[in-house]
Parts: C-alpha cells; structure tokens; sequence
C-alpha cells in the first residue's frame, strides 16, 4: 500500500514539475509566482509585526486605565470638524443613545470638553521599555483618572479623556493587524491558484488570478491614502497642542508603515504589469487548445470552460469566503463587539455550519458537473442557496452591519463572497443545462489517457502555432466514438 502510494506521489509530483517547465511562459509564470508570494509576504509580515507592537501598547494603555472591554468609538465628520465618542453599545439602531462625547476638534459654545492645553510633544520609541502605571481619583481609589508612562527616565502622564481617545487607534492597529495576516494566507493562496492554472491549462483560473491582482494593486493604492488620512485625523485628535492628550505616543509608526506600504505598491504594480504579459501569452495559448488529448468539437470547448470557470469560482470562494468568516468571527470573539453582541451563539454556530458544510460543497460542485450526476448537482445548487441566505440574513444583525459599515477590509471581503456564490450557482446551473451533451465522456477518455501515462504534460507546446505537438491521429481515433 505504502509504495504504491509512493508511487502515485512521485508520479504526480513528476507530472507537476512537467506542467511547469513545459514550456519558458510556463516556468517564468511559475517563477514568478513563487518569487512574488514570498516577497509580498515579508513586506505583510513587517506591517504585522509593528501593527501587533502598538496595538499591544494601545491595548495595555487602555486596560491599565479600566476603559470598559465594552466600550467602542464612533468618528464622525471631516477634517477641522471632528467628532469623537465613546459607546457602550452600538450606536444605531438603539432606543437610546449609547455614546458620549469625548472630543470635538471644532470649538464653540457647546464645546464643554476639557482639554490639555500644554504644548505637544513627540514620545519617542520605546527603546528602553515602556512602564504603564494607573492615576487613582483622589475622592476615589476606585476610580482611574488615566495612566503614567514611564520609558527610561521619561515620565508622562495620560488623562482618562486622552486614554479614551485612545481606544479610537486601538481599535485600528487590531483591524490592521486581521487584515496582514489575511494577506499572508492570500498570496499562498494565489500561488496554488497559478499551479493550478498551468497544471489544466485553464484560462478561468488564469483570469481569477490576474483579476485578484489588480484588485490587490488598487488596495495597496488606497491603503497608502488611508495610512496617510488616518495620520491626519490622529493629528487632529491627540498630537495637537490643546486635544485631550497632546502628545504623539507613537511618532514612528506612520512612517515605518509608509515606508514598507510604498514597496508594497511598487511590487504590486509591477507584479501586475508582469503577470498580465505572462497570462495574455498563456491565455491565447490554452484557448487554442482546451482539450490536450483528446479532440473536442467546439461545443465541448465552450461547456469545459463553464465547467473550469466553476471550479475557478469555488477555489477562490474557498479562500474569500473563509476569510470573511474569519475575520468576522475574530471581531466577534476578541473586540467589544463580544460584549455587545446578543446573539452571538446563533453567529458561531452559523460559522461553524459553513465551514462543516464548505469543502464538501466544493467537491461536490466539482464532483457532479465532472460526472453529470444531476441529483448531485441539485444538491450542490441547494447548499449554494442555504449558505447565500444564511450570510445574507446576517444583514439584519446590528453588530453585523455596524461592523461591515465601519471596516471595509471586511466589507471587501464579504461582498466578494457573496458575487462569487451567485457566480458558481449561475455557472452550476450553465453547466446542468448542458449535461447529456459530452463533456463526461470527455474528460473520461481524457482522465484514462493521463492515467495510462500518456499524460499532456509530455508533449510540449508549440509555441509558435500555440498549440500542444501531439499525435492528432491518435487522438482522432479516440474521439471519433464519441461523435
């Protein structure tokens, strides 16, 4: 058993490795890749890690000083109007308001705020450790009237307003650090995707991987602004003399996160510019061979692209929606969002079932439109509408769409997952109506070639005609029982 599972892993792996040198587009499509996932990679990495830095510091400023777990921020207005408030609850939707103000960056007569009026300084990096002490009340040992910082031999001390405004740029550095990480596990992801674009010649999956990209070039673009705009609303809110804490507790991060956020972008454009070469050369090579073994009349052409365009869908559906659960359900679980939530038995148990349920349904989908089994495929189509209906009810939950509304990394995310759904149940149902028209037996005859060793992978392209160098004659004779 062992070595004829040995066996079939070499094979495979010989197969693998034979898709990828096929040809120099082939391999440079690889290389690049390969080379691509790793960079993007470390450059996500550094954000993440100063993004955990100070969001620990956030986080451990906050604690110290007993802001309440259940307590959100609410940021309204533009820039010179600012309006900033502290929530116990979500702040729509409720019979009565559930906030309070903490600073207004606009002065006038209901500006009842007190603010610190001592001039702004810059509290440098954190070289020599950072010491958190709380302030208690004088009329109150219970009660904290903000915190002391104390790094080497310099002490400042933090109001309990500025310790409130905090909990605003808190809230970010946690959301930021969701999103590094989900970037990490894309760009693997969309290596495995370009593997399995050269490994079947498929122009679906070739496409999804070349839309994915610059759909992550124009997010780098607008992270850029956002890093810079949330600068500027921080200016406003704490490091101005006259705000509730006027000091930069963290002078470096901005510019530490612009300097690896702009060879983010570069990367990504000329990622972009790269890939789109290579997948416009390999696309008019696979659409000028759909089938490599076995000659398929057109009709069969155009369904095998409905059928790869499906697993396209559900491929990169495994990922996005994964993610938007994820990140979801770590806002549920890890921020005040726990502590407001009512129902958050019926949201994990909603996670839970998609995540039973997602890997099933993929193979499913495959499984069925592979074989033409249509009481499968019916069941793949009624899972499909069973998951879309279950995330799309989530809409009705505060917490939800309080949460969509207010981080659009999320929103992106679940958007996303929701388009591609609706694609695979439109494609699935393509695909149903085209059974009984010869695509299984197809991909049958094709599947029995590869497993008698005479695989596509052995024959090179022809670069020139943009087609494989193959046997036509043998091939004939194989799919002239099928016409």
């Amino acid at each position: 058993m062992s070595s004829s599972l040995a066996r079939a892993v070499k094979a495979k792996a010989k197969s693998v490795y034979a898709r990828i040198t096929l040809n120099r587009v082939t391999t440079a499509f690889f290389v690049f890749s390969f080379v691509h996932c790793f960079a993007q990679g470390i450059i996500q990495s550094f954000l993440f890690s100063i993004d955990a830095e100070y969001g620990t510091i956030l986080s451990s400023i906050t604690t110290i000083a007993g802001v309440p777990a259940a307590n959100i921020t609410y940021l309204e207005g533009g820039s010179g109007h600012l309006h900033l408030r502290i929530c116990n609850d979500i702040p729509h939707g409720q019979p009565n308001f559930p906030c309070s103000d903490i600073f207004r960056s606009e002065v006038d007569e209901n500006n009842f705020l007190n603010s610190d009026t001592r001039q702004a300084i810059a509290l440098n990096h954190f070289k020599n450790g950072l010491v958190i002490s709380p302030i208690r009340d004088s009329s109150t040992s219970n009660k904290s009237a903000g915190v002391t910082l104390r790094s080497g031999s310099r002490t400042v001390q933090l109001s309990q307003q500025c310790v409130q405004t905090l909990v605003y740029p808190e809230q970010i550095m946690h959301n930021s650090k969701r999103e590094d990480l989900t970037f990490v596990l894309l760009q693997f992801w969309l290596l495995a995707i370009s593997v399995i674009a050269i490994m079947h010649d498929s122009v679906p999956h070739t496409l999804a991987v070349l839309i994915t990209r610059g759909l992550l070039t124009v997010w780098s673009g607008y992270a850029i602004w956002r890093t810079t705009f949330i600068e500027g609303n921080l200016q406003e809110l704490m490091f101005k003399s006259g705000t509730p804490c006027s000091i930069n507790i963290f002078p470096s991060y901005f510019t530490t996160r612009i300097s690896y956020e702009i060879p983010d972008l570069i990367l990504n454009c000329t990622a972009l510019l790269i890939a789109g070469y290579l997948s416009w050369t390999l696309l008019q090579d696979y659409n000028a061979q759909s089938f490599k073994c076995v000659g398929a009349p057109k009709h069969i052409n155009r369904i095998n692209k409905f059928f790869m365009a499906v697993l396209a869908c559900l491929q990169l559906e495994a990922f996005v929606l994964t993610a938007a659960m994820g990140l979801w359900i770590d806002v549920l679980m890890n921020t005040a969002i726990a502590r407001i939530s009512a129902h958050t038995t019926i949201y994990q148990g909603l996670f839970i079932l998609t995540i039973i349920l997602l890997i099933p349904w993929i193979t499913m989908g495959w499984y069925a439109i592979h074989r033409e089994l249509k009481v499968w495929m019916g069941i793949f189509l009624g899972i499909a509408l069973v998951i879309l209906s279950a995330w799309s009810i989530m809409f009705y939950s505060i917490v939800y769409r309080w949460t969509f509304m207010q981080w659009p990394y999320l929103g992106c995310f679940t958007v996303a997952s929701l388009v591609l759904i609706v694609a695979s149940m439109i494609l699935g149902i393509v695909c149903r109506m085209n059974f009984d028209k010869g695509l299984a037996q197809y991909l049958h005859a094709e599947s029995v070639l590869a497993s008698s060793n005479f695989a596509p992978e052995v024959f090179p392209h022809d670069e020139e005609k943009g087609r494989m160098d193959l046997d036509m004659k043998a091939s004939q004779e194989i799919s002239v029982q099928y016409r």
